[in-house]
Order: structure tokens, then C-alpha cells, then sequence
């Protein structure tokens, strides 16, 4: 790895008193570098991107989902250094980035390629495309009630919802607003889509787990020119009148680095904090 970007979400870092910590701890372990810096991913796109071997992110999840969308169509790699909240797709904790750099100069770690989605509807200015690492979420305006929406799965009819939203997300992003919504988690590298009603007026109204091979279309029966698309929720983009959503496996995937000891199963106890006493999950750790 010689050539190294690192891109700082100035609201945790507004000072970038952990930039410039981060800068200190590479040189200390390799010279032999090129480290160019990004603020807020300003400068950065895919172009930018296929310069450099990995791209370091200070933030949290919502920074690494930010710069896997300014550099789509890139396969370099991402590192994410949790300085935000959850960090739930970062790999180094603020106590760990000595060794974890060391390591990584060793390459030490773990290429995972993860599957990405796509949806896309029809505006007069022609059709538009959206791509996204976590999901796609549907969702009615504040002053709006309930929506109806209609749901096809491969074209076929798969059922109506009364309900605030649909998220469909992709197995990575099962961990996130599909998991507050209660959608249940799925294991990363499996290739699946979760589609999730939002708040249903029906108890029976439940996440389904489908192929990511499948094409889902979200129409809206009543569209009171008030709904909202969001990937990734990095934007909300306001959608009127009568339109079909298609959300279908993107053509693109992102590369993230993980660290051969940060197994899953480990990252969803310290993140999602399950109830599991200490000292048995020492014990298991250390078998």
C-alpha cells in the first residue's frame, strides 16, 4: 500500500486532532508512503479514487456509506476508523489504531466484497439511478398519513402494505434501519435482499428474505406528492405523482477491509451489545 487516502468527517474531527494522529501513526510504521487527504469526501469521486490503494475513513457508518457513493465505480478499498457513533461497518476503534496499522501494513486482514443495490424510476427528464451499500428506503412525509404500497416481486404480485415505508436492504445493511424497524440480521456475505414494511397497520406485516438476484417493484397507490426515496439515506429525494420503484442487485460492489480477529459474530456482541455474561464469552473467545 503505497498510496493512501484519508477521508476526515469534519463533525467528529473538527479540529483533526485524529487526522493528524492517524498521519503520525503511518509514518511511524512505513515511510515509504504517499498520503493525500480528503475533508467531507470534497475532491473525492471514482476517478480521484483509482489513485490510491485504500482510502482510510474517520467517521462512522454514515462517513463510509458517504465515500462508497462519491466513489462508486472505484474498487479501491475502504477502512473505516470508528470516531462516530455505532461503527458498525468501521474495522479500528480509537484504542486500537497502533497495532491495527501494523497489522495492516503486514496484510494482516481481509478483502470482503460486498454486494451493493440499485433502484431507479422514471422522471420526465428520463430515467434515474441510484446505488447504494446499505439500502433503499420508502417513506411517507411527515405531514402525510399511512401509505398504501404495492408490492411485485420478479413481477409477480407479492402483497399490499399499509404502512409509513418499505426499506429493502442488502445483507450488510440488515444491521441498520432494516434491524430498528425489526427486520432480523443476515450474515454479510450472504447474497440476499430483505424487504421490510415500515410501522404496518397489520400484525401480520413481516420482513421477507429473497434472492438479490430479484427485481422488486414498490408502487405507491396513492402518491399525494409526498413520499420520499432515500439510499443509504444520504438523501432524501422527493418523488410525485404515480411512480414505480425498481430496486434490483447493483452492478457494482464495494471492497471493505476487515481484520482476520473482528469476526462478525464478535463485531454484532460489542456493537449490538447482546446479553451474554463476560466471562463466557471469554471463554469461548479464548477456545
Amino acid at each position: 500500500m503505497k498510496n493512501i487516502g484519508i477521508n476526515v468527517n469534519s463533525t467528529k474531527d473538527p479540529q483533526y486532532k485524529m487526522l493528524d494522529f492517524i498521519i503520525k501513526n503511518i509514518y511511524s510504521v512505513s515511510r515509504d508512503v504517499n498520503i493525500k487527504t480528503y475533508k467531507d469526501c470534497v475532491g473525492l469521486n471514482a476517478e480521484e479514487s483509482n489513485k490510491l490503494d485504500v482510502i482510510i475513513v474517520l467517521g462512522g457508518d454514515g462517513t463510509i456509506l458517504n465515500t462508497s457513493g462519491k466513489i462508486l465505480g472505484s474498487d479501491t478499498p475502504i477502512l473505516g476508523v470508528n470516531i462516530g457513533h455505532l461503527g458498525f461497518l468501521t474495522q479500528i476503534e480509537v484504542n486500537s489504531i497502533e497495532p491495527a496499522l501494523k497489522s495492516f501494513f503486514k496484510s494482516e486482514y481481509v478483502m470482503e466484497e460486498r454486494s451493493m443495490i440499485e433502484c431507479s424510476f422514471n422522471t420526465e427528464s428520463g430515467i434515474k439511478h441510484y446505488h447504494g451499500l446499505n439500502d433503499v428506503v420508502l417513506y411517507k412525509g411527515i405531514k402525510n398519513r399511512i401509505e398504501k404500497y404495492d408490492v411485485f416481486v420478479d413481477n409477480k404480485f407479492y402483497n399490499s402494505f399499509n404502512a409509513d415505508g418499505i426499506i429493502v436492504c442488502t445483507s450488510t445493511g440488515s444491521t441498520a434501519y432494516n434491524l430498528s424497524a425489526g427486520g432480523p440480521i443476515v450474515y454479510p456475505s450472504l447474497d440476499a435482499f430483505c424487504l421490510t414494511p415500515m410501522y404496518s397497520q397489520f400484525l401480520t406485516a413481516r420482513t421477507i428474505v429473497l434472492n438479490n438476484n430479484s427485481l422488486i417493484t414498490a408502487k405507491v397507490r396513492k402518491n399525494t406528492g409526498n413520499i420520499f426515496l432515500s439510499v443509504d439515506g444520504q438523501e432524501w429525494i422527493n418523488i410525485s405523482g404515480s411512480v414505480d420503484v425498481n430496486i434490483t442487485k447493483s452492478k457494482y460492489t464495494r471492497k471493505l477491509i476487515r481484520f482476520s480477529n473482528n469476526s462478525f459474530f464478535k463485531t454484532l456482541r460489542n456493537k449490538l451489545t447482546f446479553s451474554r455474561e463476560e466471562g463466557e464469552i471469554k471463554k469461548y473467545e479464548d477456545d
